[in-house]
C-alpha cells in the first residue's frame, strides 16, 4: 500500500513539473506591481516615492514602436543606415501624407497593445522606456501635426501608453530618441548622417518647444518616471563629416552639455517635479556636475553593450561613483551583454542599479536583441501595394506571433 501511494505521489509530482509553464514562467505570471501613488524624486542617489520608499526600475524598451528601426523591424532593410525618415519618404512619395499617416497608425496600433503592457507586468517588470522622435508630433519643418495636444497623434500615443502602464504599476521613461536635426550621426535618430541639433538654432528651438509641450502635458502624471532628454547624443562611431565628433571629444562634450542645459531648462519652465535624465555616451565622465549647473532631481544613465567582464565592471563602477559623488540616481537605460547577460544583470542588481533591456520585441534578429523575437516575413515598401503593407502592419506584428526567449528572461529577471 505504501509503495502504491509513493508511486502515485511520484506521478503527481512529475505531472506538476510538465503541466504548462516552467517554474520561472509561472512565477512571472503571478507577478503584480504595487500601484503608483505619486511622482518619483531623487534622494541620496535613489529614486523614491513620495512616502520615501526606494524604487529600482527594471524593465524593457519599447524600441521600434514609435520610431521604427529597420534593422530589427518588419520593413525590408535596404541599407545599413536606412532610417525611419527614409521609410516615411518612400511611403509618402507612393501614397501621400494622409495614407502614410494611416499606415503609421495601423503599425503602432498593432505593434504594442494593451495585452503587451499586461504581459510586461506579468513578466516581472515595473518600467518601460519609450523611444519616440519629433516626427511623432511634428512635420519635418517643426509644425505641429495638430495644435491641440489631445488631437496630436504623438501625444495621443503617449497618453494611451501612460494610461495602460498606470493600470499595471509600470513607470514610463519618456525618451527623445530622435531630436530635430538629429543628436548623432546614427540612424537610430530617425535619419543617419546629420547630427545637426547642435549647430542649427532652429533645431534647438524646435527641440525646446517639444520638451516644453511634453513637460506641460505630463507635469502632474505620476506614471512618468523621468524625462530622458536625448538618446545617445554623439553616437558618431563609424561616420565621417564635419559634425562626426568622437563621442568623448571636447567638441562633442561641449555641444552635448550645452544642448542638455537648454533642454533641461525648457522642461523646468513647465515642470519642477519630475526627474530629468541625462545620458553619458559612452561614459558618465562626459556629464556635468549637477550642483555646478543648478540641476535637481537628476537621473544619469549609461547604455551598456559591453561583452567583456572587465568593461561591464568598469561601467558599473562609473555609475556607482556618479551616484556617490553627485547624488544622482543611476540607470542602465539600454543593454545587451549577449553571453554575459546574466552576469551583467547580477552586477547591476548587486549595486542597486536599475536596468532597461533593449528591447521588448524584434523581427528576424539574433544575439538576444529582443525579449520576444519574430521570424516574420518583411514587407518591401518600395514594391508592395498599399493593401499588402496595411495587411502586414495589421496582422504580422502581434506579439502572439513572436517567441519569448525564456533563457533571456531568466537571465535578466529582477
Amino acid at each position: 500500500m505504501k509503495r502504491k501511494i509513493s508511486v502515485l505521489l511520484l506521478v503527481l509530482l512529475l505531472l506538476s513539473c510538465f503541466s504548462g509553464c516552467t517554474p520561472k514562467a509561472q512565477e512571472a505570471d503571478d507577478h503584480q506591481n504595487p500601484p503608483i501613488t505619486g511622482i518619483l524624486s531623487v534622494q541620496d542617489g535613489q529614486l523614491v516615492t513620495p512616502d520615501g520608499e526606494a524604487v529600482t526600475l527594471y524593465g524593457v524598451n519599447l524600441g521600434g514602436w514609435m520610431l521604427m528601426e529597420t534593422w530589427m523591424g518588419v520593413v525590408s532593410n535596404y541599407a545599413e543606415d536606412w532610417g525611419y525618415y527614409d521609410t516615411l519618404e518612400v511611403l509618402e512619395s507612393r501614397f501621400g501624407a494622409e495614407k502614410t499617416a494611416a499606415l503609421v497608425k495601423l503599425y503602432e496600433d498593432h505593434f504594442i497593445t494593451a495585452e503587451d503592457i499586461a504581459q510586461i507586468e506579468q513578466l516581472g517588470f515595473n518600467c518601460v522606456r519609450v523611444p519616440f522622435w519629433y516626427r511623432n508630433f511634428m512635420t519635418e519643418d517643426g509644425a505641429w501635426l495638430a495644435e491641440d495636444p489631445a488631437e496630436n497623434p504623438g501625444f495621443q500615443r503617449l497618453d494611451w501608453l501612460l494610461e495602460q502602464c498606470g493600470q499595471h504599476g509600470i513607470y514610463v521613461i519618456l525618451d527623445l530618441h530622435g531630436a530635430p536635426g538629429g543628436q548623432s550621426m546614427n540612424h537610430c535618430t530617425g535619419k543617419a548622417g546629420r547630427n545637426l541639433l547642435y549647430t542649427g538654432e532652429d533645431n534647438l528651438e524646435t527641440a525646446e518647444r517639444l520638451w516644453k509641450a511634453i513637460a506641460a502635458r505630463y507635469q502632474d502624471n505620476p506614471v512618468v518616471a523621468a524625462y530622458d532628454l536625448l538618446n545617445e547624443p554623439q553616437n558618431n562611431g563609424g561616420y565621417t563629416g564635419d559634425t562626426a565628433w568622437p563621442a568623448e571629444s571636447a567638441e562633442a562634450v561641449s555641444h552635448t552639455n550645452a544642448a542638455y542645459d537648454r533642454l533641461y531648462r525648457a522642461v523646468r519652465d513647465e515642470d519642477g517635479e519630475h526627474v530629468v535624465s541625462l545620458e553619458g555616451i559612452w561614459s558618465t565622465t562626459v556629464l556635468p556636475d549637477p550642483d555646478e549647473m543648478g540641476y535637481e532631481n537628476m537621473l544619469y544613465q549609461l547604455h551598456l553593450y559591453d561583452t567583456d567582464r572587465g568593461m561591464v565592471n568598469y561601467r558599473v563602477q562609473e555609475l556607482v561613483t556618479a551616484r556617490k559623488d553627485w547624488g544622482v540616481a543611476v540607470l542602465v537605460g539600454e543593454f545587451n551583454n549577449q553571453k554575459l547577460e546574466r552576469y551583467a544583470c547580477e552586477q547591476y542588481r548587486k549595486n542597486q542599479i536599475g536596468y532597461i533591456k533593449w528591447t521588448y520585441k524584434t523581427v528576424n534578429t539574433g544575439d538576444n536583441w529582443g525579449l520576444y523575437n519574430g521570424s516574420v516575413q518583411r514587407v518591401d515598401i518600395k514594391t508592395a501595394s498599399y493593401e499588402e503593407i496595411a495587411d502586414c502592419f495589421e496582422n504580422r506584428l502581434h506579439t502572439e506571433n513572436f517567441i519569448l526567449n525564456e533563457q533571456e528572461l531568466a537571465d535578466i529577471s529582477p
